[in-house]
């Protein structure tokens, strides 16, 4: 007699093994993918560092960039649109109308996540790394 199929143990044996790696990589997937939206929203910060860069020296006004109560601060005003980040800075960054700045470092807590965009002196540099 010659059966076609699979038994009911190698069905159950596929199954098992299936899970297992299921079990195995989706954490793995889910915590590269939840690093991977908090780096886009320290990019934000990069990007509005950038375009201040830009137009401090295209316009020819100086820029301040403060931190206060974890939100950040351009010229005295707060920066809408960084939702839930979390901002340091150990010294203001200041941007001067002729492209150059003081430089420092803006540390950004997203997500159980920390990056540090880095400001250096006196070209005004950009750098973004986790920290």
């Amino acid at each position: 007699m010659n059966r076609k199929g699979f038994t009911l143990i190698e069905l159950l044996l596929v199954i098992t093994l299936i899970g297992m790696l299921f079990s195995v990589s989706l954490p793995v997937s889910y915590s590269m993918y939840q690093r991977y939206q908090a780096s886009l929203k320290a990019e934000k910060v990069l990007a509005l560092v950038s375009s201040l860069r830009r137009e401090s020296f295209l316009y020819g006004q100086e820029r301040l960039i403060q931190a206060r109560d974890g939100k950040m601060l351009v010229d005295g005003r707060e920066v809408d649109g960084l939702g839930d980040l979390f901002i340091q800075m150990v010294s203001p960054i200041k941007f001067y109308r002729m492209g150059t700045t003081s430089g420092g470092e803006i540390k950004i807590y997203a997500d159980n996540n920390t990056f540090l965009v880095i400001v250096q002196a006196p070209l005004g540099g950009l750098t973004l790394k986790a920290a």
